[in-house]
C-alpha cells in the first residue's frame, strides 16, 4: 500500500500529505537546501509525541509539497550568485527569500508549515 510518510523511529504512518500537515505531532524544524540544479532540497520535521515515545527529525523531499506552490516555478539555483541572500546556508533559517531561485520556491511553500517552537534551552517542542 502506498502512503505518505513513515517515521523511521515510531513507525507511524501517514497516508497522505493533507494528514502530515494537519497533524499536531508534526512541525517544521528545518530546511536543507540544495546547491544543485537538478535535486531537491529536503524539509525537516520533528515528530513530538509526549513522554519521548518518539521525537525523531524526518526528512521530506521539497517535491512531495510542489504542488501547493502557486506562484512561477523557479529552476535556477541562486546560491552563488551576488543576488543570495543567504538563508540555505543555515538550515534553522525558516524566512522566506526574495530571489528567483529554486529554493525561494520551497522557502515560500514552507511558511504554510508549523514551525517547531524552541524552549529557553532551544529544544524543539
Amino acid at each position: 500500500m502506498n502512503h505518505f510518510k513513515t517515521c523511521s523511529k515510531c513507525s507511524h504512518t501517514w497516508t497522505v500529505r493533507d494528514d502530515f500537515l494537519e497533524d499536531p505531532s508534526i512541525c517544521l524544524v528545518g530546511f536543507q537546501a540544495s546547491f544543485v540544479e537538478s535535486e531537491s532540497g529536503y524539509y525537516l520535521f520533528n515528530h513530538i509525541l509526549d513522554e519521548d515515545e518518539c521525537n525523531t527529525t524526518l526528512m521530506v523531499n521539497v517535491e512531495a509539497f510542489l504542488s501547493l506552490h502557486k506562484g512561477s516555478m523557479f529552476t535556477d539555483n541562486k546560491m552563488e550568485s551576488p543576488l543570495c541572500e543567504g538563508h540555505c546556508a543555515h538550515v534553522e533559517n525558516l524566512s522566506q527569500c526574495s530571489v528567483e531561485c529554486k529554493n525561494a520556491v520551497a522557502r515560500e511553500i514552507m511558511q504554510a508549515f508549523s514551525p517547531c517552537i524552541r524552549d529557553k534551552g532551544g529544544a524543539s517542542r
